[in-house]
């Protein structure tokens, strides 16, 4: 009979997010995972005092970068560690600046701006979206009128113009492979989500981005919106820990995705075990 290896498993049971329960979906993930693992829980901030006694570490809805910037840290320092989380990734593991390299690479990104002097080469809009360079889950985001922007510092933010779009899209990959999509037929409700079959273009899209960020192992989600000529552009790159929307997805859709997820988790010890 062979020996399950062990997992831990870092979130934070207690952060609270706008439509969504994190701790749930971590519940119902670590009961699936303990079919192919001895899993252990922790709070990302008492990963230190476990990590040495575990083969692999998933880190999942621990909440934004920026709430224990000091843990991650330690994490990506401790080279000895098998660490899912890919994190040396270029999306928002780093916060908003891969929005101005993927605009300045010509992607089909929302156009993205460091100040309001290089607004000038675009043609005025109504209102901007002003995000913190270091910011998550909308904290600090701001929409102005053009007026207003020119009243306000611009230090340290993204500054995009509002879009006019039909729907917010996401898609939903393991390392490299997608697995399934969802998207937001409301605009205004972001967290109100159905099922998506992606077509071929749409995919093509979503893996300009994938194949960007060159992470060969953890989850990544794709998040663009669709204009009103039926194109997509990038909103963002998540690939630090993504919110799955798992209670969303059919019986099929799920088993399929945690199954591909224990596998690449496998698949990464026996490929650093080597």
């Amino acid at each position: 009979m062979t020996t399950k290896k062990s997992l831990l498993l870092l979130t934070d049971f207690y952060y609270q997010a706008k439509g969504r329960e994190y701790f749930r979906e971590d519940l119902e993930m670590s009961c699936f995972l303990r079919k192919y693992f001895n899993v252990f829980i922790s709070h990302i901030e008492d990963a230190g005092q476990l990590v040495d006694q575990v083969d692999i570490v998933l880190i999942r809805n621990t909440g934004p970068q920026i709430y224990h910037p000091r843990q991650l840290m330690a994490l990506q320092k401790r080279k000895d560690l098998v660490i899912f989380n890919d994190l040396a990734g270029k999306g928002d593991i780093k916060g908003k600046q891969h929005l101005f390299e993927l605009y300045r690479l010509g992607f089909p990104v929302i156009p993205a701006y460091s100040s309001k002097e290089e607004l000038h080469s675009i043609p005025p809009v109504e209102r901007y979206l002003l995000k913190p360079l270091d910011g998550a889950d909308s904290c600090g985001v701001k929409i102005l009128s053009k007026q207003e922007l020119q009243k306000v510092d611009c230090q340290n933010v993204l500054i995009q113009p509002v879009v006019d779009f039909l729907h917010e899209v996401s898609f939903y990959f393991i390392g490299e492979q997608f697995y399934y999509a969802l998207y937001a037929p409301n605009p205004s409700k972001r967290w109100v989500l159905e099922s998506y079959v992606p077509t071929e273009d749409d995919l093509k899209f979503a893996l300009k981005f994938i194949d960007w960020n060159s992470c060969k192992w953890g989850i990544q989600r794709v998040d663009a919106c669709r204009l009103q000529d039926g194109s997509l552009l990038l909103m963002e790159l998540e690939d630090y820990n993504p919110f799955l929307s798992l209670d969303l997805l059919s019986k099929d859709v799920k088993e399929q995705f945690l199954e591909g997820l224990c596998l690449s988790l496998t698949e990464l010890l026996e490929a650093r075990t080597e």
